[in-house]
């Protein structure tokens, strides 16, 4: 049948020959000038608290001006939003493209949007080869210490020039605060502090702002020692759209039917459902709309000297007549059957004149097939075998015989939205605490490399959820994509014939291509690292000192070299993620010398958080009340009010230890249990006694002495290094004194999936109810995989 068609081709006047060289060498030149890693990261959810971890798996999809097997570490920071602070950083061993690890949000982490940025130590001209960010939203298991709310003001009049927005601020009970609450806030270009009065509310008049592009009023609370961060979307008097047409191919062309993509958008960049009337002239000739992306079709015939125009039928809108560009004399339009294509890719193309033509199918960084052809009639239809075409998208662009582009269309090649992945459970419905078993396989004739969760399901916000099949294909290469508000993008083919007709390439233009020279090519490469000196008495040693590490049930010792110098990332300096790490001079004049530390991720940190420029999904966030973002009773556990007591220092049999935590970062819950991951933090928690046994993942284990700050160790420097994961913590929760409010109820890495056999798999459900989701994603030597699957949990 291939064979066929590829005859058929050559019969209609298709004679393929090499790509030219001219074009060939410069897709070259381009891709080797913005040669980026794909690289993606899984992280459990996108909704967290305070003392939650954060589970995550890096892969190293595709690798660009630098070999996989160089990116040997993963730098993962979180980065607040409202003001680009860091809040916590890790780094994790890396090795054949992939990394794991884990990190424990802090206790008194503030509500709200944030970001977790990862990226490995390969640079490209001083920043990372390979980056990849996720946005997510930070809620709290504490009650917030007052009560706050914002609300817009009914008495707002329509033609009133100002936004008149009420804070109020109380206490828990809704008693006056003792004194008025310290407010910042801003809204467009306006920015202000003060506070409010006696009876603690402000009255907040905010004039309005031409051109706002982010309607949002964001508001700072500080009494005391404690914060809190509202925002309200405010309403737009009258909102301003933009719309822009893409007439399919390029351009419209007198006397040549063609179809037009259209768009719409309000002064938000939010997508717009809008239905409105074409005119030609001052005639309407057809009513078109657009759909809940903000996107639409129409056919359309222009004719010479005529002018068409679109008029908005949409009362919250205003300029609402917008032109489409005007039909050229002579010219080319294409017109693909579909957009979303397995092996064959079938057009019409239609010309007035032009007759010696090029097709091209290439992806701006190389031309998989360069196609003489000459145009008999003014119409044709075609079929393109892709063989020699990669799975992914692929533009389409005709050139005249000067290689010159007429008309250009992307299609994704290839496209099959089959389940790589069959998943299934036991049973849909569970008890709080029952075991869930899940079967896995693989409907592909290869193997697979996964991570999965299991987790509660409204901890994903629709708007921040990523998949690693609609990252791969769509959203590393076209931004700011209109959210999917069910499913994921990558398999609603539906949302990607809009997208497709609308969206060209982001990375990637024609103009690029013309522009670029080989000398563009040149790029600096370098790695960040993690580095050590040891200086004796303020200068440069002569001579090795072995230097010590350790964080976990043994010490490791290396050997600097002779100036003093030393590298962390060793196999003795990486320890399991969680521990606290800890170096030592091993010498016996060890107080003259100094350890430095040279973390140059910390500098590169820095760097991202201020010149990231996040793409904010097109769904506004409004928190009106700081109760928002606190989780529901049935999600936490109650949390005890901190009680400070004092008293002599006890040894005996009860003594459980002092409260909180040692210098190692060791704890012991109120149920006997070491490093418990349900209680950092706790109130309640106290420091392991050396020589007591606690429980372990479900192991009696006898805690040995904490050596850190006892006598001669006072010198020992503590470090944040290079980490193993941390395995995830699994239980059956027996212990029916113990709450098990945990969103994520099962993660694993690194499990190999085939279709040979099933990969059986166990866990419990936690004391949790409501709907939770099953998430499985990962990488093969064809490309990627996702599925998921969903169950409830009903309580006893």
């Amino acid at each position: 049948m291939r064979l066929l068609i590829f005859l058929t081709l050559f019969c209609l006047g298709f004679k393929p020959v090499f790509a030219q060289n001219t074009i060939a060498e410069k897709m070259n030149w381009l891709a080797k000038a913005k040669s980026t890693s794909n690289f993606f990261v899984h992280f459990d959810k996108n909704v967290y608290t305070n003392n939650e971890i954060a589970y995550f798996t890096g892969y190293l999809i595709r690798e660009g001006a630098t070999k996989v097997s160089n990116h040997q570490i993963m730098s993962v920071c979180l980065i607040r939003d409202l003001d680009s602070a860091i809040i916590v950083q890790d780094k994790f061993v890396m090795g054949k493209g992939l990394s794991f690890g884990s990190i424990t949000l802090p206790d008194s982490i503030l509500t709200g949007n944030y970001h977790f940025i990862a990226y490995t130590d390969q640079l490209i001209n001083g920043l990372p080869s390979a980056i990849f960010n996720q946005a997510i939203t930070i809620k709290t298991n504490i009650d917030p210490a007052f009560k706050a709310s914002l609300k817009v003001l009914d008495g707002t009049k329509e033609n009133s020039q100002n936004h008149q927005v009420l804070l109020a601020v109380t206490t828990k009970d809704n008693r006056f605060l003792p004194k008025p609450t310290q407010i910042t806030y801003r809204f467009g270009n306006l920015s202000k502090k003060t506070k409010t009065d006696p009876s603690g509310q402000l009255l907040i008049s905010l004039p309005e702002q031409s051109n706002l592009t982010d309607p949002n009023l964001y508001v700072k609370l500080k009494n005391d020692r404690d914060s809190s961060y509202l925002n309200l979307t405010l309403p737009l008097k009258q909102n301003k759209a933009t719309v822009k047409f893409y007439p399919e191919g390029g351009n419209l062309v007198s006397g040549l039917s063609s179809n037009v993509g259209w768009e719409v958008k309000d002064q938000q960049k939010m997508p717009v459902a809008v239905k409105a009337f074409l005119y030609e002239n001052n005639e309407v000739i057809d009513t078109v709309e657009t759909s809940s992306y903000g996107i639409g079709k129409f056919p359309l015939l222009p004719k010479r000297e005529s002018t068409y125009s679109i008029e908005l039928i949409h009362s919250g809108l205003k300029d609402s007549i917008y032109y489409l560009p005007k039909a050229i004399e002579k010219g080319f339009v294409l017109n693909l059957k579909s957009a979303i294509v397995k092996d064959t890719l079938s057009l019409s193309i239609k010309s007035t004149g032009t007759r010696n033509l090029n097709f091209l199918l290439h992806n701006f960084q190389k031309v998989f097939s360069s196609i003489p052809f000459d145009m008999e009639t003014n119409k044709r239809m075609i079929k393109i075998p892709l063989d020699e075409v990669p799975k992914g998208l692929v533009t389409l662009t005709v050139l005249d015989s000067l290689n010159r582009p007429l008309a250009e269309r992307i299609f994704f090649a290839h496209y099959d939205n089959r389940e790589k992945i069959l998943t299934s459970t036991d049973k849909q419905t569970y008890n709080q605490r029952e075991k869930v078993n899940l079967k896995l396989k693989l409907s592909l004739d290869t193997v697979s490399l996964v991570s999965i969760a299991c987790i509660q399901d409204n901890r994903l916000e629709t708007k921040k959820i990523n998949d690693i099949e609609s990252f791969t294909y769509l959203t590393s290469e076209l931004n700011a994509l209109p959210i999917v508000l069910k499913g994921t993008p990558y398999k609603d083919v539906n949302y990607l014939e809009q997208v497709l007709l609308v969206k060209g390439w982001r990375k990637y233009t024609w103009q690029d291509l013309q522009a670029v020279t080989a000398n563009d090519t040149i790029a600096k490469k370098d790695s960040l690292q993690m580095l050590g000196l040891i200086t004796k008495s303020k200068k440069q040693i002569v001579k090795p000192v072995a230097i010590g590490a350790f964080g976990d049930n043994k010490i490791r010792l290396i050997n600097t070299s002779d100036k003093g110098n030393f590298n962390f990332n060793v196999d003795d300096f990486i320890l399991e993620q969680g521990k606290r790490s800890f170096l030592f001079i091993n010498d016996k004049n060890k107080f003259d010398y100094k350890i430095q530390i040279n973390d140059q991720f910390l500098t590169m940190d820095e760097k991202l958080s201020k010149s990231l420029i996040f793409e904010n999904p097109a769904l506004p966030s409004t928190i009106v009340n700081n109760a928002e973002l606190v989780l529901k009773g049935n999600e936490k556990a109650i949390r005890l009010k901190e009680v400070v007591i004092k008293s002599r220092k006890d040894s005996g049999i009860s003594y459980r230890g002092a409260s909180g935590y040692n210098a190692c970062g060791d704890y012991v819950c109120r149920y006997n249990i070491l490093n418990c991951r349900n209680h950092p933090g706790d109130p309640d928690n106290t420091q392991p006694v050396a020589g007591r046994s606690y429980m372990t993942n479900g192991i009696s284990t006898v805690y040995q002495e904490c050596r850190v700050g006892l006598g001669a160790d006072e010198n020992i420097l503590k470090f944040n290094g290079i980490h193993q994961p941390k395995e995830f913590y699994f239980s059956d929760y027996k212990d029916p004194q113990e709450p098990a409010f945990f969103s994520t109820i099962y993660w694993n890495y690194g499990m190999v999936l085939s279709n040979k056999k099933e990969t059986e798999l166990s866990f419990y459900t936690s004391d949790i109810t409501g709907k939770f989701k099953i998430i499985i994603q990962g990488v093969t030597n064809r490309g990627v995989v996702y599925s998921e699957n969903f169950f409830e949990v009903k309580a006893k």
